[in-house]
């Protein structure tokens, strides 16, 4: 280490000193010429960075990471008295996982190092830096467009998981290595994975890997700008065409193509672009074009250039008005990336057309830095003064405190007895229906003064009490008046909404201009747009098109001091603009802020061609999921299954059902062509594993039928299921536990369905019949809990939160990353009035913590008592108390009579 004396500072010297102390003196250098930093250190290890971020924030000096050293990690810009931390000691390759689909790697490898690694697995990297030398964790941090970007996403939608050391010192994972995240709390990895380095320092972080097939790549030349417009708007168009890259170069009237996949997919691919692109006469070039092409715009060697984002819609009139000098790629369906050498003119340009620079200057919004709270003492009431207010915002009429209204906005679907509710203070004082954004922001400034909790509710579809109130206060009731679909655009692919809308509302008008929406809750004949994004929630097509995180574009929503937030913006991509709002609320289940409106991709629609086949049970149709989910270009829309006791059991609640065995329904969305090409070899698939395709009668009867998984409970008895997801690779393993956890738990079983959310991650929801009309019904949630049990010995965990378990967030996640969500929670909504005692925090009317310790006792005395209970046979005697087949019953008989000659 070299000497701390000379122009450093005492502080800073001995700052130098403890930390050499702590990691070692050979990790640690002076600046004694450096502009940027007074000491830079090297850290081997996630250990060493938090104690050199400990001994830095205890004498008051700033921290940057060679992840972003033009941003410290308490948020603000690099200036004077800094550490610098240099990640390149931190460069193995942790984990290459065939299995998870992922790769686990040091912050400071390089993707030249990373990508060759990969390559030799028999995997690629989804997308990635133009520049190879860029470190994992530089581009981890910038929410940046890269190589890939277009099939695969940037590099947030790349990450899985993430370790950090936070301004604290605290180490936290974000999320999982081996297994999605859903319904788990606040979406921490997509807020570090575009946080520009000022959450915390990232040292090691877990990307995607896509199984590896054939790359191919061609041009075309142009004959002008209108001929490439034209040709770039019918591909992003396209259902089915989806190259991992667009590049074009104005200059030279070039589109460049990069295709990966299968061959047989690839080929198909490259045929489509050919006929569009022989109807507008383009010429297609070699081989050698397109790479000169490729390596222009995004090579290694490309020169260095300003960068701006616009509307696709806008492309021509940009390009001409920079007078053809520009170059790039397209981005996604909505957004092209802008380069050129002349940056005022390329800035100038972009602002004019929409657009915008990628270069982060300011966030909008942060959940780590609060203002100053003033200290009050709340009364927390909602008197007649506060009414009065809310009256003169809304209108009376819109507005209620009967008693018989109040008692209705009390619950969720949760089929719990009244007596469970008298834990918490769950009938409101006051049920509003605001029908603008402004209203919302008026009412929540109301309650922000007073200190009064404000409740957004949507439909009430989930179960978990995620919409209850837990200590009364202002419910807002979205669903009533805020439930417009505002704008549909084709050309931009959008569609604007009311965040009390529901999906099926937004479905059935996109569907008829051609377009769908890219996933939705199976729930969506009644569940809101705001509210299934407030869980994360995973649903149908998420296999295909992600969660209901992936497809916001932008959403107006209200902070908990009343103040609106833009997002995103509904025209383009979120690039290069700081923290990933559009995500970073996803998951918060109501706790963060208010959602007003929510504007989504949508995506042009084609065929849509369910497929049914049957296997002997559940746990045969893991060697087809297992083939399906490492095949590099089949995606199905939808992955779904269920197995012969779910539909017996429909049968004899008289309902519908196919007389079949477990049935795995695949669905396929897009070009005909398309699917009939996924078709074929889906037949092929399963065949190797012994599924038998059924008729499309069965097919398309169980897709009609997708939101309907519990029709048998109009017996009249309680259906719950067990919502769990485990690693796709333990698919056939689970599936033996579900039917293990019926038996030892006395449940009377309702079936075992789910779906395939992604690669590597499946959804359980095995249901059983219980009664809801007596306390006593209550003891079959220990089946819950033992399945919860269960999947956490396989990789898994339940999923979802609410105010009934919110106590399970210290279970799913580490103490350290728990604590940095109720920070967040407290600086974001430092007086605890939206949505209290949810996700992050269970308290009971009665000031009883609804702690880990505390249920986990409960939990294993439930699942004890439940083994000692007689079997549940709720359906079986409902099915009998009221004759529900009596009917066909009669049927039967009739039949077999004899009709006599009318003499007898």
């Amino acid at each position: 280490m070299n000497s701390a004396k000379g122009n450093k500072s005492e502080a800073i010297a001995n700052v130098i000193d403890a930390i050499g102390a702590a990691i070692g003196v050979e990790k640690v250098d002076v600046c004694e010429k450096c502009d940027c930093a007074e000491a830079c250190v090297a850290p081997s290890s996630t250990e060493d960075v938090s104690k050199i971020v400990a001994i830095a924030r205890k004498n008051n000096v700033k921290v940057v990471s060679s992840n972003n050293p033009s941003w410290a990690i308490d948020g603000t810009k690099c200036g004077n008295s800094v550490v610098f931390v240099d990640l390149s000691n931190i460069n193995s390759i942790i984990k290459i996982d065939p299995v998870s689909l992922t790769v686990r790697v040091g912050a400071g490898c390089k993707f030249e190092t990373l990508a060759g690694a990969c390559s030799e697995a028999g995997f690629t990297l989804g997308s990635y830096p133009f520049d190879w030398s860029s470190t994992v964790g530089a581009w981890a941090v910038t929410n940046g467009i890269g190589y890939g970007v277009y099939k695969y996403g940037n590099s947030r939608d790349n990450v899985v998981n993430i370790k950090a050391v936070t301004e604290n010192a605290a180490t936290i994972e974000t999320a999982y290595d081996n297994i999605g995240y859903y319904m788990s709390g606040y979406n921490l990895t997509q807020m570090f994975a575009a946080s520009e380095g000022t959450l915390g320092i990232v040292t090691e972080v877990t990307l995607k890997l896509v199984p590896k097939g054939v790359n191919r790549r061609f041009s075309f030349k142009f004959e002008s700008p209108e001929k490439m417009q034209e040709a770039i708007k019918k591909i992003v168009q396209h259902p089915s065409i989806k190259p991992r890259n667009i590049i074009w170069c104005a200059k030279n009237l070039t589109i460049a193509f990069v295709l990966d996949g299968s061959k047989g997919s690839v080929d198909l691919e490259e045929q489509s672009i050919d006929a569009i692109m022989e109807k507008i006469q383009a010429s297609k070039l070699d081989k050698a074009e397109a790479c000169k092409v490729c390596r222009v715009v995004c090579g290694p060697k490309a020169p260095k250039a300003a960068k701006a984002i616009i509307p696709l819609h806008n492309w021509k009139s940009m390009v001409e008005a920079c007078g053809n000098k520009v170059y790039g790629i397209i981005a996604d369906r909505s957004t092209a990336y802008v380069m050129s050498q002349d940056e005022k003119t390329l800035m100038d340009n972009a602002s004019k057309f929409g657009g915008r620079s990628v270069v982060c200057e300011s966030f909008r919004w942060t959940p780590s830095k609060p203002a100053e709270e003033e200290k009050k003492s709340f009364k927390r009431e909602v008197t007649d003064e506060v009414l009065s207010e809310i009256a003169d915002i809304v209108g009376k009429n819109n507005m209620t405190v009967n008693g018989m209204d109040l008692l209705l906005y009390s619950k969720d679907l949760a089929p719990l007895p009244k007596e469970a509710g008298m834990a918490f203070k769950n009938i409101p004082d006051v049920v509003v229906r605001p029908s603008t954004v402004s209203h919302i922001s008026q009412i929540v400034k109301i309650a922000h003064k007073k200190g009064i909790p404000v409740v957004p509710r949507g439909n009430s579809s989930w179960g978990l009490g995620g919409c209850m109130p837990a200590n009364a206060g202002i419910v807002l009731d979205l669903a009533s008046k805020m439930n417009k679909v505002m704008e549909i655009n084709t050309e931009e692919m959008y569609v604007k909404v009311g965040s009390g809308c529901t999906w099926k509302e937004v479905l059935d008008k996109c569907m008829k201009k051609g377009y769908i929406i890219g996933s939705y809750p199976s729930s969506f004949p009644s569940a809101t747009i705001g509210a299934w994004i407030a869980t994360n929630g995973m649903g149908i097509g998420s296999y295909k098109y992600g969660s209901a995180k992936d497809n916001v574009l932008n959403m107006e929503v209200v902070l908990s001091n009343g103040d609106m937030l833009e997002t995103g913006d509904d025209h383009m991509g979120s690039y290069g603009i700081g923290y990933n709002l559009n995500q970073a609320f996803a998951g918060s289940e109501g706790t963060l802020c208010v959602f007003g409106t929510v504007t989504l991709r949508i995506y042009p629609m084609g065929v849509i061609h369910p497929l049914a086949y049957s296997y002997p049970s559940l746990a045969d149709m893991h060697g087809t999921i297992e083939k399906i989910v490492n095949n590099p270009s089949i995606k199905p829309l939808h992955i779904a299954f269920s197995d012969e006791l779910h539909f017996a059991n429909q049968r004899k609640a008289g309902i519908k059902a196919p007389d079949v065995q477990s049935l795995l329904l695949l669905t396929l969305q897009g070009d005909k062509a398309f699917v009939d090409r996924d078709l074929a070899e889906l037949d092929s698939i399963t065949a190797g594993f012994g599924g038998k395709r059924n008729v499309d009668a069965i097919s398309e009867h169980e897709w009609d039928e997708r939101c309907y998984e519990f029709r048998a409970r109009k017996i009249g008895v309680g259906e719950i299921p067990a919502e769990i997801i485990v690693p796709t690779s333990q698919f056939g393993k689970f599936t033996k536990e579900c039917y293990e956890g019926f038996k030892k738990m006395k449940m009377e079983a309702g079936g075992v369905i789910g779906v395939v959310v992604d690669r590597n991650t499946v959804m359980f929801m095995p249901y059983y019949f219980k009664d809801d009309e007596s306390l006593l019904g209550m003891a079959a949630f220990a089946f819950n809990f033992y399945l919860g049990d269960r999947a956490v010995e396989y990789g898994g965990r339940t999923t979802g939160f609410g105010v009934f378990f919110a106590w399970n967030l210290d279970n799913v996640h580490d103490a350290a990353t728990v604590q940095y969500m109720r920070e967040m929670k407290t600086s974001a909504d430092p007086r605890d009035i939206i949505n209290p005692g949810h996700l992050v925090c269970g308290n009971t009317r009665f000031g009883i913590k609804m702690s880990k310790q505390l249920m986990g006792i409960g939990s294993a005395m439930m699942q004890m008592m439940k083994k000692l209970l007689p079997a549940d046979t709720t359906f079986a005697d409902n099915k009998k108390r009221f004759r529900y087949n009596e009917v066909e019953h009669r049927k039967d008989a009739d039949r077999t009579h004899k009709l006599g000659d009318g003499t007898q």
